[in-house]
């Protein structure tokens, strides 16, 4: 099992210790070390310039994730408003939806030129110029924590779920009013948890690459990711991947010290943790009138993370050229937009990504599940050590394991086997960027199963792969195929990496959708897109049916 587990592990630090290789040399093969591409990077204004946009669009991304996925949380755990079964599908749902998709729908609303927003406020008041535009860090980071805030509620909602509401009437009984208590007991408990979900949406704004690559890289407002794509794709010119293996490697080390603070937050929890057993009782805030307003709040999150860019994906998809909705628009409806679409490159990219939901899942849970032995059931004294392995490409932005993937295949030949385009490279690289999540799963599941039945299992002569298959594997399945069914999802909506890796033979269908986007295409794209959502949708009712809420809360 420790051999198995090798094999990952030495993909995943070859792949960080790459990175640094490449920083160090010219290319991945043998040649003179150098420090010119840090001289270069540190003195470059436009690699400093992407860092703080990278910040300041992960600030603004927290900001509103928390502004929204907070609240809400707390209205479906402490809360007795109705409809607690709806939040939770739409907030679930929310995780699915790819961010490049709202940032379509709000680009189609309030961009500079042909916003519908802004082309009405021109009219409407002679204005010369857009007085709105989400074309700016904060705009940026607007769209991907109004995406975020989905993520926000999951995490929140497990920590406001498991404190005892005791603590609460103590306070309430003390003569404290709502606002006290929140404010001196609620919160203050769930600080743990607030700031644990914080430092993890941290994380993943740091490397986002659907909204920059969508709304900033057009308009030259560059972020790590988009930097990253830009210098190792240039227009002009020859790659720079020294000076971009230079930026990657400080932005592990940022990344490193974020997850460290991270897992130092998680051991501290346990301080917080106040659920005692039989005595814990839940009980829910009375709301009373504010229940309209409450309801107000979520629907106006609904609104503007899901319900409006799907009706300005609708409207551009039905017009021959994106026009401000009006009587004569109406005119121009029309379905030429999906018969004309570019249905050969849509169709291969179906392909391509059916097998990547297939085989991705596959791969990254068995890996998942050798890890997870490992650390719980070996005694290996280097378990630990593989624990943070897999969680190690959660930390490390994956457009540098695919960044550094593509070097290799490039620089490395394998006689007739060419992975710059082959599907196998992404397979790879994908399954590896799923491990964190997927090793989380099977830790939890294994944790549950008593190590007395293998132990009965050894004692009656059964073999480590009998019981794999008897009891281990049986026992895990509904925890596997919950897994499963997420990574699938998240296989689906996934930009980041097939973009990277993007070749003519390993195209997914979300890098064909983007590519008419790209092009100019944008009704062609809003077509797409809303043909994506279409497939996507009974994938997520499947798992919505299999899961329940139960599954949800996992």
């Amino acid at each position: 099992m420790v051999v198995l587990a090798l094999i990952p592990t030495l993909i995943i630090v070859g792949l960080v210790v790459g990175t640094v290789w490449i920083s160090f040399r010219e290319s991945i093969l043998a040649s003179p070390l150098t420090l010119q591409h840090y001289v270069e990077l540190y003195s470059d204004p436009f690699a400093y310039r992407a860092f703080l946009n990278s910040l300041g669009f992960s600030i603004c991304t927290l900001i509103v994730a928390f502004f929204f996925g907070v609240p809400i949380a707390w209205l479906a755990e402490r809360s007795d408003i109705g409809g607690k079964s709806v939040i939770y599908i739409f907030m679930t749902i929310g995780i699915f939806i790819p961010s490049f998709f709202s940032a379509m729908g709000w680009l189609f609303l309030l961009h500079p030129r042909i916003g519908m927003l802004n082309t009405w406020l021109r009219s409407l008041f002679g204005l010369a110029e857009a007085p709105l535009t989400i074309i700016s860090v904060p705009g940026m980071g607007l769209i991907q924590g109004l995406g975020l805030a989905s993520v926000v509620f999951v995490l929140t909602a497990a920590s406001l779920r498991s404190m005892d509401a005791n603590l609460d009437e103590a306070a309430q009984m003390s003569g404290a009013r709502f606002f006290t208590v929140l404010r001196r007991v609620t919160l203050p408990l769930a600080w743990p948890g607030l700031l644990a979900s914080g430092l993890y949406v941290f994380t993943i704004a740091i490397g986002a690459f659907d909204v920059p690559l969508v709304i900033g890289m057009s308009n030259r407002i560059y972020t790590f990711s988009t930097y990253l794509y830009v210098m190792s794709n240039p227009l002009n010119g020859v790659p720079r991947y020294g000076v971009v293996g230079a930026f990657a490697s400080f932005m592990i080390v940022f990344a490193l010290l974020l997850s460290w603070w991270y897992s130092r937050v998680l051991v501290q929890s346990r301080k917080y943790q106040v659920v005692t057993g039989k005595a814990y009782r839940p009980k829910l805030v009375a709301l009373g009138g504010w229940k309209i307003a409450a309801w107000g709040f979520v629907l106006f999150y609904l609104t503007l993370s899901k319900i409006m860019p799907l009706l300005m994906m609708i409207w551009a998809s039905l017009l021959p050229y994106f026009q401000p909705f009006s009587i004569k628009a109406l005119a121009n409806l029309s379905f030429a937009n999906y018969q004309n679409l570019n249905w050969a490159l849509l169709t291969r990219g179906l392909v391509n990504t059916a097998i990547l939901m297939v085989t991705v899942p596959a791969i990254a849970l068995a890996m998942s599940l050798v890890f997870s032995w490992v650390v719980l059931r070996s005694r290996n004294r280097f378990r630990v050590v593989f624990d943070f392995i897999a969680f190690l490409p959660h930390a490390v932005p994956s457009t540098i394991f695919a960044f550094v993937a593509l070097v290799f295949a490039l620089s490395v030949s394998l006689g007739a086997i060419d992975l710059s385009d082959s599907l196998v490279l992404v397979i790879i690289v994908m399954a590896v960027a799923m491990l964190s999540f997927g090793s989380r799963i099977t830790n939890g599941a294994l944790i549950q199963i008593h190590h007395e039945l293998e132990e009965a299992a050894y004692i009656s002569g059964a073999s480590l792969v009998g019981v794999f298959w008897r009891i281990i594997f049986p026992l895990l399945k509904p925890a596997l195929l919950f897994g499963w069914l997420w990574i699938a999802l998240l296989t689906f909506r996934e930009l980041t990496i097939p973009t990277i890796l993007f070749s003519a033979g390993n195209i997914a269908f979300s890098v064909a959708v983007w590519s008419l986007w790209y092009s100019g295409s944008f009704d062609a794209a809003a077509a797409a897109n809303l043909i994506m959502m279409a497939l996507l949708l009974p994938l997520v009712i499947l798992y919505l049916r299999y899961t329940g809420r139960a599954g949800i809360n996992a």
